[in-house]
């Protein structure tokens, strides 16, 4: 009887990590999701996955979860409440090098960020950055892939509140006309899928982009054919961002480090390098917003990366 790889999903109950492990499952792949809270166990269990129950900070338990996989998918789960995202990130991220050289996971997918070249200058992003740092002492005896993507086409969903009250979208990437790389998380996990099974050696870079950039007019336009009412853009002022972000649980570093993400984007500093492997999702802005705007207006589960 042929023994079916394992594959590991870290953080398969956010956006992109549960369209990894759905489509490895939908391809008759062996899944193991790693949770890091029991709530939804059974609903995995009912697909056919297997659970591990571990949190990607404790480098014990995510090795026990890494036991007998072929591969894994990681990321670093947002935690823009802690008082130091970096430091918490650095510390996951060192973490799951660990668990994956134990457990001896050969194949990894890892998610990273357009910008995540910089050691500088692009906010909460810099985390993807270490992450890649820590990711390279794999080198010469994993196989790496490094998933740069662009900006969630679902963040959007964070604002369906004020503009189904009052017609608003605000928006940060400014000028409002700007249009820039965004991508469905359906094509970000779709794509990790891929990486992982496709069997390329070696250690590479894939920068993802959705089927064409967009601006956040464009996404109004998009919302208030969805919602059936005029929706208008604003850009609120520099200086009342950082209030907002804390409003909004965000810890004082996590905002600033919002903040600057948003410079960063609006400036032209954050962007892709142009010089690694790039694909193209398939899914488009209306597509993916009219996906997420049942289940997100409903329960507000945001799942926030950048």
């Amino acid at each position: 009887m042929i023994q079916k790889n394992v594959y590991a999903v870290v953080g398969a109950s956010g956006q992109t990590g549960s369209v990894v492990a759905r489509t490895l499952l939908a391809g008759g792949h062996a899944v193991r999701v790693v949770l890091r809270q029991e709530s939804t166990v059974e609903s995995w269990r009912d697909l056919g996955a297997d659970i591990a129950l571990a949190d990607v900070g404790d480098v014990a338990a995510i090795t026990e979860a890494f036991q007998g996989c072929a591969g894994a998918y990681l990321l670093n789960p947002p935690a823009y409440q802690d008082a130091d995202l970096f430091a918490r990130a650095h510390h996951a991220h060192a973490a799951m090098v660990a668990a994956v050289r134990s457990a001896k996971v050969h194949r990894i997918v890892a998610l990273s960020s357009v910008g995540g070249q910089h050691a500088q200058g692009t906010g909460n992003i810099q985390t993807t950055y270490d992450f890649e740092q820590q990711l390279k002492a794999l080198d010469g005896e994993f196989d790496v892939a490094v998933l740069r993507a662009a900006n969630f086409m679902e963040n959007w969903m964070w604002f369906v509140a004020p503009v189904k009250a009052h017609g608003v979208l605000p928006s940060l990437f400014q000028p409002a006309s700007m249009a820039f790389p965004s991508v469905s998380v359906l094509d970000i996990g779709r794509t990790a899928a891929s990486l992982l099974t496709d069997g390329v050696p070696g250690r590479r870079v894939v920068e993802l982009h959705g089927p064409a950039d967009s601006s956040p007019v464009d996404a109004a336009q998009v919302l208030a054919a969805l919602l059936g009412r005029p929706v208008e853009v604003s850009e609120p002022a520099r200086d009342t961002w950082a209030d907002s972000f804390v409003a909004n649980g965000f810890s004082a570093r996590s905002s600033q480090a919002f903040c600057e993400m948003f410079d960063g984007f609006n400036s032209g500093h954050i962007a892709f390098e142009g010089t690694h492997e790039t694909r193209r999702g398939t899914v488009g802005l209306s597509d993916a917003l009219a996906a997420s705007l049942p289940s997100l207006a409903s329960s507000g589960n945001t799942d926030k990366r950048h």
